[in-house]
């Protein structure tokens, strides 16, 4: 600004004002990297979510590398969170396209949320969506042929869970809570039993119109009794169709 009339003080207002804004979305970025930026919106927004904890309806989605513990001893730590970088930056692509948010990193894991809450109505058709998309993106990553070939395993499950604030008051995290989120990792686990890379729970498959998924079939496995449930639940595999 070069003039101290009064369209000089104009000019500075606008200045700030653009400061500002640019100011907010570098916030709004760098924040969206570590909590989503789904989360980051709406927490700026201040209203949309009720950070306090409330009840919603979603499906939880698990992926988890198989056979990570020796790989991770046979790589020096710098090359292995290059490796798991490289990873993410696959088998994430496929949750971000279909409006999944990534809740948290947990190792070699991730876990996922695709909720009504987060602009998604199609929940369940959403979370299969991404989990094909997963299997897709890692044929290329390993196609790559950097690393070992890598195998995964994805559960995915539907239901009712709490989202909010866990943690004190000088640090908080926004997560989910609740059955619907252990059940999901527990299915996850099952992939292994039933050799393999996706398994989907009764709950999720109910919500999946299967015409729209040409090419894939539903193999319904034999009931299992998941840790801490007294009924056997119903999982079904999910493979391409011969």
């Amino acid at each position: 600004v070069l003039y101290a009339d009064e369209l000089g003080q104009l000019k500075g207002h606008f200045n700030m004002m653009l400061d500002g804004l640019v100011e907010r979305d570098k916030i709004k970025d760098t924040f969206g990297r570590y909590v989503s930026i789904e989360i980051a919106e709406k927490i700026m927004k201040s209203g949309r979510v009720n950070l306090a904890g409330e009840e919603i309806q979603a499906t939880v989605l698990f992926s988890d590398i198989r056979g990570f513990t020796p790989l991770s001893e046979k790589l020096p730590p710098v090359e292995l969170i290059g490796f798991l970088n490289e990873y993410f930056s696959y088998i994430t692509k496929p949750i971000a396209e279909n409006k999944g948010v990534i809740n948290k990193f947990i190792g070699d894991a991730v876990m996922a949320i695709f909720s009504p809450v987060f602009g998604v109505e199609d929940h369940q058709e959403a979370a299969l969506r991404a989990a094909l998309g997963m299997r897709e993106a890692l044929k290329a990553f390993n196609a790559q042929g950097k690393y070992p070939e890598v195998c995964f395993g994805v559960g995915v499950h539907s239901g009712g869970l709490v989202a909010g604030n866990v943690g004190t008051e000088a640090r908080l995290e926004y997560t989910v809570l609740g059955d619907t989120v252990n059940v999901a990792s527990r299915i996850e686990s099952q992939t292994k039993t039933a050799a393999t890379q996706i398994l989907l729970s009764e709950a999720a498959v109910q919500g999946v119109n299967r015409s729209k998924f040409p090419g894939v079939g539903f193999i319904e496995c034999p009931p299992v009794l998941m840790k801490g449930k007294s009924k056997p639940m119903v999982l079904y595999k999910v493979e391409p169709l011969a």
